[in-house]
């Protein structure tokens, strides 16, 4: 897909020309490249958020309609206000189509239902959504896509794994870009409070030895039986 834009040659400058602009819903700009002079620019404010909203913050190559031309840039800066956020300026980098760039490639999942992993119930870690890469302009992937049905319980796909002619990558070789992961298995951890609740109830079988009387009891008991059957001689 290409993306577009138009653009007009600005001839008007200084500050007081810039707030005009604004107020019209223009945005100044400026093109520069290699072995050409900067060119000053007016664009749409509407259609270059719109043309945000397309690219969803990558970097892919845009085509700028001027007048005269249609020149293959990116969007190198996008300058907004600290509190309004609206926008106050963009610069454009002219490429040329043997020119090597270092752009932000989204990266776009197939196979995703029929993934061997998801199937036998692991769980997708998407980690690596764009991927950094320096190529020919001509040789910049729209985007990657990569094909996760075969992809196993347990198993990455790497930047290593990825074959793209002429293409530079910008991150090591080792850098996951997705994998299936096996689900975490849930322990369920007895506390000594829950373990004791969860003890059964004791049975009683049998009845609780009486208590062995003390020493005193005894005492008493004895000098309590001597004086009945002293009583009991009396009487007789």
């Amino acid at each position: 897909m290409i993306y577009s834009i138009k653009a007009e040659i600005r001839d008007r400058r200084g500050k007081s020309a810039v707030r005009n602009l604004r107020r019209d819903g223009l945005v100044p700009a400026v093109l520069y490249g290699r072995k050409m002079q900067p060119i000053n620019l007016v664009i749409k404010e509407k259609e270059f958020l719109r043309l945000l909203e397309e690219i969803k913050g990558h970097s892919p190559i845009i085509e700028l309609e001027l007048p005269e031309e249609k020149a293959k840039c990116v969007i190198k800066l996008i300058q907004r206000h600290p509190i309004s956020l609206k926008l106050l300026h963009v610069d454009f980098q002219k490429v040329q189509a043997q020119e090597k760039i270092q752009v932000a490639v989204p990266v776009i999942l197939t196979g995703v239902e029929k993934s061997i992993g998801v199937k036998a119930g692991g769980i997708l870690e998407h980690t690596l959504r764009e991927i950094p890469l320096k190529a020919e302009v001509d040789k910049i992937p729209e985007h990657i896509e990569i094909d996760i049905s075969n992809l196993k319980l347990g198993h990455s796909i790497h930047i290593a794994d990825l074959k793209l002619p002429g293409v530079e990558f910008a991150l090591p070789t080792d850098t996951v870009i997705v994998s299936v992961l096996a689900p975490r298995k849930v322990e369920e951890v007895v506390t000594p409070v829950a373990a004791e609740e969860m003890k059964e109830p004791e049975v009683i079988t049998e009845k609780k030895k009486e208590e062995e009387p003390s020493e005193e009891d005894k005492e008493k008991k004895g000098k309590s039986e001597k004086e009945v059957t002293a009583k009991k001689e009396k009487s007789a």
